[in-house]
């Protein structure tokens, strides 16, 4: 059966896995990326568990517009994660929309709807346009994000002890999201060190011995780390022995 919102109000809780989540994949809009987000057509349940969100057509989000397929509130703000949610009206049954938001909770709904699900992440740049990028979607909670083009979060590192680096104009503010990490080491002589980890975490998540030195021979590698909260942002340390270190984020992973 083809679900749209017209048969929503037939679909028994109970018939589908609980929180399961088909399609809904998000992606920058081919023509105006900047500021349009596309959602494919998909099936879910809220939030809640309580109410099922389907939609048989794809769904445009216009971050330049307040209220339902748009920003909830305000302006769109530069250097900024929205969290992309799925709306629904289980009441009069007005179409499954979408809207993004800087709440990680639930998003300033639009009159009458009051059923939603976070879906993924969207992320500005110093432009306040949408950054492109890819997102995984399919039939599982488990999604991933990769950015186009890695995004720069630690220039010539050059601390020896442990050293928070904020991530939160990358990644969601979510405790514990796995990060992928790209590193570029350049160590002063062989056998240097570079060390990464959580932020609140106590053993090293990465570690990574320079073969060589020299400013032309870069130590690099690609790593995942856990991103954790501090003061509410989601960060990392390092530690260099000698030398310094570039950090870029590639992307990362959540649960809807």
């Amino acid at each position: 059966m083809s679900e749209t919102f017209d048969t929503q109000n037939y679909i028994q809780y109970g018939q589908y896995q609980p929180y399961y989540i088909n399609g809904f994949g998000i992606s920058n809009d081919a023509t105006t990326p900047n500021t349009l987000l596309n959602i494919a057509a998909g099936s879910c349940l809220d939030s809640t568990g309580s109410f099922q969100l389907s939609s048989n057509v794809s769904i445009q989000i216009n971050s330049a517009i307040n209220g339902l397929n748009g920003l909830d509130t305000g302006t769109v703000a530069a250097s900024t994660v929205y969290a992309v949610y799925l709306v629904w009206d289980p009441v009069t049954l007005q179409p499954t929309g979408a809207m993004i938001s800087t709440s990680l909770v639930t998003p300033l709904m639009p009159f009458s709807y009051s059923a939603f699900l976070l879906i993924g992440y969207a992320v500005t740049d110093s432009s306040a346009h949408f950054l492109k990028g890819y997102w995984s979607a399919g039939n599982t909670s488990l999604r991933t994000f990769t950015f186009d083009a890695p995004i720069q979060c630690l220039n010539a590192g050059t601390q020896t002890s442990y050293t928070g680096v904020d991530l939160s104009a990358f990644v969601p503010a979510v405790n514990n999201t796995p990060v992928v990490l790209f590193s570029n080491f350049t160590a002063n002589a062989a056998a240097d060190i570079e060390n990464i980890q959580g932020y609140n975490s106590t053993g090293d998540a990465v570690t990574i011995i320079a073969p060589v030195a020299g400013a032309t021979a870069h130590t690099t590698s690609q790593n995942t780390v856990l991103a954790q909260l501090h003061t509410g942002a989601p960060s990392i340390k390092y530690k260099v022995s000698a030398g310094s270190l570039v950090l870029d984020v590639c992307g990362y992973t959540w649960y809807v």
